[in-house]
């Protein structure tokens, strides 16, 4: 009797602890499904916040272009100058807002400070300091002081921590494109995909190593008018005096959309000079500003719909695109990891023309900004990274190994690459010339089988699927 009762007893611990495992797999997938829905929904909310502010910046540029063109054909040239440098704060200055506002709606979503985001913001809010502030000739400002405010106005928002990055930000002290500033070359390397190096054009590294590789290039700038966060894609152009022909298409478009000018009254005697500041209009960057199913046609950032898109939402233009990281518990291992989330959105409007309204493309607004926008939705990842390079990110793992770890592989070689860097394990691999030679001999053998891969739905960062959420 007593050893059946023992039996019993085991039976009972045994399922006992079945039971408390279950119970803690189902807590676990509770609070991790939990967490997920939690970085989704601050994600979502952080982009669509920063999409309104940029339409709400861009109607404001375009009531202002009106503004000008009144103010111009009144001859109030004074005035005219006004408007520019307002319209200059707004391109420049006005998407910190966009990125102050995503951290708000992220944080009312239960988001929390990440700490390596917020790492990311304060070294780069040290380069504006100490970079672009101290070297105009390389960074040249939109006005006197413009860094130094810039710089104030990110470090306001670092210091109660960055709960949502920028994942679309155009950092405007990297290099040029270069192999070794993209992630291509990295899993390239890893997975040993030498077709990859075919199609991308970089056959011409198999011969170097560290201590033959070119330097990276600087870009050069010729002006600063876009913020490198949420920027709006605008570019400045002086407007030719009123018996221009461009210049009547111009005014023919701004009169379409709400400037007023007097009936039967010649507009003012225009004597600026040419590249007077006050001439200055702001219009639409056409490299971005197109239509969306145009996309990088020979990359692998095509358009993911198959099918005819409604011409309101056919433009790309301007996009916000927000990470968010969420730790998710693992209870049955006593630890979290990160799920990050990232999710875009942007503004979308219409313009008037004589035969009837169209979207916002440069071409169809003759490049002009008008307060043309009216709502903003969510959009595909892939389709939101018009004119980004790998450096466009919050990945700060990533943004260390470009901003550090190439520079310090390239001036004094692999030794110098710290052991916990996973991009820099792809760079040891590459300076081994054995490595080298087996890439080159199989490319010699099988380097005319490789194809540019078919069109695809592109890359989707960390959560969200590549088409929409």
């Amino acid at each position: 009797m007593k050893a059946k009762s023992g039996q019993v007893a085991l039976y009972l611990v045994l399922v006992l602890v079945a039971l408390t495992v279950f119970m803690l797999m189902n807590t676990g997938a509770f609070l991790a499904v939990r967490a997920k829905n939690r970085a989704m929904n601050a994600g979502d909310a952080a982009a669509l916040a920063s999409a309104r502010r940029q339409a709400q910046l861009l109607n404001r540029i375009g009531r202002l272009n009106l503004a000008h063109a009144e103010a111009d054909f009144a001859g109030d040239y004074e005035k005219s100058l006004e408007i520019v440098a307002e319209q200059r704060r707004l391109a420049f200055l006005g998407p910190v807002e966009c990125l102050r506002d995503a951290q708000d709606a992220a944080r009312a979503n239960g988001a929390q400070p990440s700490p390596e985001m917020t790492e990311i913001l304060t070294k780069h809010i040290a380069d504006v300091r100490g970079k672009y502030m101290n070297f105009p000739e390389l960074y040249p400002e939109p006005w006197d002081g413009a860094w130094a405010e810039y710089a104030a106005a990110l470090s306001s928002i670092v210091s109660d921590g960055v709960v949502a990055g920028c994942d679309n930000i155009d950092f405007i002290d990297m290099a040029e494109s270069f192999p070794l500033t993209s992630k291509s070359f990295y899993a390239m390397v890893e997975g040993e995909s030498w077709c990859k190096l075919v199609v991308a054009g970089w056959t011409w590294l198999l011969d170097l190593d560290s201590h033959n590789m070119p330097r990276p290039v600087q870009r050069e700038l010729a002006a600063v008018v876009n913020c490198e966060f949420c920027s709006l894609h605008l570019t400045v152009k002086a407007l030719p005096p009123w018996p221009d022909e461009t210049a009547a298409a111009v005014r023919g478009m701004l009169a379409a959309n709400g400037a007023e000018f007097p009936p039967d009254v010649e507009p003012a005697a225009d004597d600026r000079a040419q590249d007077d500041p006050s001439r200055c209009y702001f219009f639409y960057d056409g490299e971005y500003w197109r239509e969306w199913v145009e996309m990088h046609p020979d990359s692998s950032f095509h358009f993911p719909i198959i099918g005819r898109v409604k011409p309101v939402f056919d433009v790309m233009g301007c996009t916000s695109v927000f990470r968010v990281k969420e730790p998710i518990p693992r209870l049955l291992e006593g630890t979290a990891v990160e799920g990050p989330w990232s999710a875009a959105a942007k503004p979308f409007g219409k313009i008037t023309l004589p035969g009837g309204e169209a979207p916002v493309t440069a071409e169809e607004a003759k490049g002009l900004v008008l307060p043309s926008y009216e709502a903003v939705r969510l959009v595909p990842l892939s389709a939101a990274y018009v004119g980004c390079r790998d450096t466009s990110t919050a990945d700060g793992p990533w943004l260390d190994h470009v901003r550090e770890h190439v520079a310090s592989y390239l001036d004094r070689g692999v030794e110098s690459l710290p052991p916990g860097c996973r991009y820099c394990k792809s760079l040891v691999k590459w300076e081994d010339a054995a490595f080298r030679a087996k890439a080159a001999r199989w490319i010699e053998e099988n380097g005319d089988t490789c194809m540019r891969s078919s069109p695809g739905p592109g890359p989707a960062l960390h959560g969200g699927t590549p088409y929409a959420h």
